[in-house]
């Protein structure tokens, strides 16, 4: 997926079990300050499945999309998993990173165990490990229709692909490698994640030198709950940047 002409390349990546569609309201209020790219990671969307799951794998994902289109330096925007992406880049492949944006994400992913097993287990098991793992994705204000959107995404994946992205989750931890990340970077949380919790946000964005945005009310997917918002800061921060 790609939109707009000008400005720096801005490459988007999607958070565990989701997709390229998770940034689509997004696109049209950046379009005009970015070249704006939002993939699919293998697996998911309309990828075809790749190999063993895990960050470092995605992040190679990354480079030969970056790679395969000539790009110059990226802004490289992403959600949750797709957050621990980008700082694995920013630490290993540095040469293709102009800056950062992280939303909902943290230097150090835990997953809930109950989460993990629910999804490891049978039919009832992981029906009910979905449920949970929705109801941690949004705000109680949040629109209903968004959970029931989610519900039905996750239902189509591959069970054992949203085990492995959220085990690579909780396999992550850059906190040591934090401060060898000097390119730019906005961190930006929801006041309701439930996944991420603010405190997570906070502590990775003094980890880069950087202040922390918190979006009120808002829950782990500022981009479907609160895309204005997010927008406007994402705008910002390119702008600032130019």
């Amino acid at each position: 997926m790609r939109r707009g002409n000008t400005g720096p390349p801005l490459i988007f990546i999607h958070g565990a079990g989701g997709s390229a569609r998770h940034w689509g309201l997004l696109l049209e209020p950046l379009a005009t300050v970015a070249q704006l790219y939002a993939l699919d990671l293998p697996g998911h969307g309309r990828s075809p499945t790749g190999g063993p799951v895990s960050i470092a794998g995605y992040a190679q994902t990354v480079v030969a999309f970056h790679t395969a289109l000539a790009l110059p330096p990226a802004l490289i925007v992403g959600h949750s998993m797709g957050g621990a992406i980008a700082l694995h880049l920013a630490v290993h492949a540095p040469q293709i990173v102009a800056g950062l944006g992280l939303v909902g994400s943290a230097a150090r992913l835990r997953v809930a165990p109950a989460l993990l097993s629910g999804l490891a287990g049978d039919g009832p098991a992981r029906s009910a490990a979905i449920a949970m793992l929705v109801d941690w994705l949004f705000s109680p204000g949040a629109d209903p229709n968004l959970r029931d959107e989610a519900a039905a995404e996750y239902a189509a994946l591959d069970p054992a692909l949203l085990l492995a992205d959220l085990q690579a989750c909780d396999g992550f931890d850059i906190r040591p490698q934090l401060a060898s990340i000097r390119c730019p970077a906005l961190v930006v949380t929801g006041s309701d994640d439930r996944l991420t919790p603010p405190k997570l946000g906070a502590e990775l964005a003094a980890g880069l030198g950087v202040a922390h945005q918190l979006l009120p009310g808002v829950g782990h997917m500022p981009m479907l709950e609160a895309p204005d918002r997010l927008s406007e800061l994402l705008r910002s921060f390119i702008i600032a940047l130019a």
